[in-house]
């Protein structure tokens, strides 16, 4: 008990400021999608049927355990999300179909690191819409991040193809507009909303996707990603924003920037690079030394 007890006062130190508590949800959510990429590739079918298999079943179970955890409250937590809930339900659809899209029109690495541009949009859209302070040590830590990146981008980001570099970069304003939007209403649970939005995708892909026989292998990396990476992390990313500012929620989202094509060296055997191993660091050094700045800083208001 002894144990336990220690166990869980250390954790709830750990969570003991909004910072934290939005920190840990971010962090573990971006860990958790890190192989998501590599999953889509395994699964290896076309985009729009990506987008019917994966949002059909992520949704459901985003739905079926939101329903588990509030009860009979479920429908009426559903009706409080209100125009910014629906908001966030089209933007998450828009995401879907963005994302899925880029990954089959240009590689992994190029999505991966388009989309660290969410940093940057991010801050542009809470500036001008919540009128947030963009503190200059978050500033710094942006650009070093995107510096890091630009480093890894420049060995092959223009040998990809426009219309999946294009699709990554157009993922990368609705997801910065998602957590914005979930920033400024961060009262309620937009867990809901995202899963609404993931049906969204799946009704509108629908009618236009083809769907093949899959293999087992097929099946199983699908239901896999569908139904634990999906859900579980998209739940998690939609919860941080509620105590994170956006731009410090997105750039922690550039961790899956590092990680993902390490995945994808590791189980495929495609190299990063000297290029991405250089520039990651730089990314991975900015990241710390903010966060740790910022632990500093609750730390002196707890």
């Amino acid at each position: 008990m002894t144990a336990w007890a220690s166990v869980l006062g250390k954790m709830e130190n750990l969570l003991s400021s909004d910072y934290r508590k939005g920190f840990w949800l971010t962090f573990i959510g971006v860990l958790i999608f890190t192989p998501d990429a590599l999953l889509i590739r395994l699964v290896d079918v076309e985009f729009l049927t990506l987008v019917v298999y994966r949002c059909t079943i992520g949704g459901l179970v985003m739905l079926v355990g939101f329903s588990l955890y509030c009860g009979r409250d479920f429908l009426r937590n559903i009706l409080m999300i209100g125009v910014g809930g629906l908001v966030v339900v089209v933007l998450e659809g828009a995401a879907s179909w963005t994302f899925y899209l880029a990954l089959e029109r240009t590689t992994v690495a190029n999505v991966l690191v388009i989309f660290a541009s969410t940093p940057l949009i991010a801050a542009l859209l809470t500036r001008l819409f919540l009128a947030d302070v963009i503190e200059r040590p978050t500033w710094v830590a942006i650009w070093c991040a995107a510096l890091g990146l630009v480093v890894v981008a420049s060995a092959g980001l223009a040998t990809g193809n426009w219309l999946g570099d294009l699709m990554a970069l157009i993922n990368a304003v609705v997801i910065a507009g998602v957590y914005t939007v979930v920033r400024y209403s961060r009262d309620l649970n937009m867990i809901p909303a995202a899963g609404l939005g993931l049906l969204l995708a799946a009704l509108v892909a629908c009618p236009f996707a083809q769907f093949p026989v899959l293999g087992f292998d097929q099946w199983f990396y699908l239901v896999i990603g569908a139904s634990v990476v999906l859900p579980v992390a998209l739940a998690l990313l939609t919860l941080g924003p509620r105590y994170l500012p956006a731009p410090e929620v997105a750039m922690l989202t550039l961790l899956e920037t590092i990680i993902g094509p390490m995945w994808v060296w590791i189980v495929i055997g495609e190299e990063p690079g000297i290029r991405t191993l250089l520039g990651g660091s730089v990314v991975v050094a900015a990241l710390f030394f903010h966060a740790l700045w910022r632990f500093r800083q609750t730390r002196k208001t707890v």
